[in-house]
């Protein structure tokens, strides 16, 4: 058993560091102000699940050190890592939850923030100095306690706040994308506080398959819910004097252009279809095409490219081109 939990929080990791690299890329393509505290919000979760690989792989190893506290061997080293790790989830889920709003946290509260986590930091020095059992030992580890579940109780209020502010967006595509966001994440979490009183056994599947679905989740939504939620944003004339010049310089046929041009909006195969009133096939074929000129393999690295060669604002998507609402040849539905 304990091997299995050592291969499965080994591929916990795996998917986190491909989904923290892909929230990275996708805050270099867009610039959005919740994309790069999402990727720490990620790294501290991983940093748990590192945590637990640790553990289990001492604990299959060294024999006779498995009950050093919560986290088994090295309990004065783990211990404090996994708690200080919440407090980087604490800290990222509110940057988060601001760069939703398009702003950023204050630099007062992030003296106030850091001065706590310091501070934090602190108890556990003294926690592992102290002599076990003595006074001092005792109220730093209460006090570490009490800091835990306030951890806890800030994660949850969060994101459901986040969840219930996101009913004041107007667009219905960033309120369902935001809702999603929170949704998903508070009901991970929930879960991870409904099984804390449960014995480590029992609790471990549901705790072990949550910190997958952390992982696991950005694939899903930083595709198409982020997509139609923060790249289809009008663009101002200096964004279509851009676009312009990035497919001129770079060789593009006019239809090729209209098809990155729906590509950057978040619109799918499909969606690009209904607009140019082309095949599938020809539409795949384009694609195809527009990925040789361009030297992309996909369409984050195509976005990717277009923002670092043609600047443009935040939130800022590419040119409604006519030929993205009318067909060149005239014709419209019946």
């Amino acid at each position: 058993m304990q091997h299995l939990k050592i291969a499965y929080y080994f591929l916990v990791l795996l998917v986190g560091v491909a989904a923290i690299v892909y929230a990275v890329l996708m805050h270099r393509a867009y610039r959005l102000p919740f994309l790069r505290p999402f990727a720490g919000f990620l790294g501290f979760n991983n940093a748990l699940a590192l945590v637990n690989l640790t553990s289990a792989y001492a604990c299959a190893n060294l024999i006779g050190f498995c009950a050093i506290g919560r986290y088994t061997v090295l309990g004065d080293v783990l211990g404090p890592v996994a708690r200080l790790s919440q407090a980087g989830i604490v800290y990222t889920l509110f940057a988060a939850a601001r760069g939703f709003e398009g702003r950023r946290l204050s630099a007062g509260f992030n003296r106030w923030f850091g001065a706590g986590a310091g501070l934090l930091a602190a108890t556990y020095a003294l926690t592992a100095l102290a002599p076990r059992g003595s006074a001092l030992w005792l109220w730093t580890a209460r006090a570490q306690i009490v800091v835990f579940f306030a951890g806890v109780l800030a994660i949850l209020g969060v994101l459901a706040g986040l969840v219930l502010s996101a009913r004041r967006i107007a667009d219905p595509s960033e309120r369902r994308a935001v809702c999603m966001f929170g949704t998903a994440y508070l009901a991970i979490y929930a879960v991870f506080v409904l099984t804390f009183p449960l014995p480590d056994p029992v609790q471990f599947i549901p705790n072990a398959l949550g910190l997958l679905a952390i992982n696991l989740f950005p694939f899903l939504w930083l595709g198409k819910p982020f997509a139609k939620a923060y790249a289809a944003a009008p663009a101002t004339v200096s964004d279509r004097d851009s676009f312009e010049a990035f497919c001129r310089t770079r060789g593009l046929t006019p239809r090729e252009a209209d098809i990155i041009g729906l590509i950057l909006r978040g619109k799918s195969n499909a969606d690009i279809e209904k607009a140019l009133f082309i095949s599938i096939h020809t539409v795949k074929n384009h694609i195809t095409n527009i990925h040789q000129k361009l030297g992309v393999r996909s369409r984050w690295q195509l976005i990717s490219l277009f923002h670092a060669g043609a600047p443009s604002r935040p939130r800022s998507g590419p040119p409604a081109r006519e030929a993205d609402e009318q067909p060149r040849n005239g014709l419209r539905p019946q």
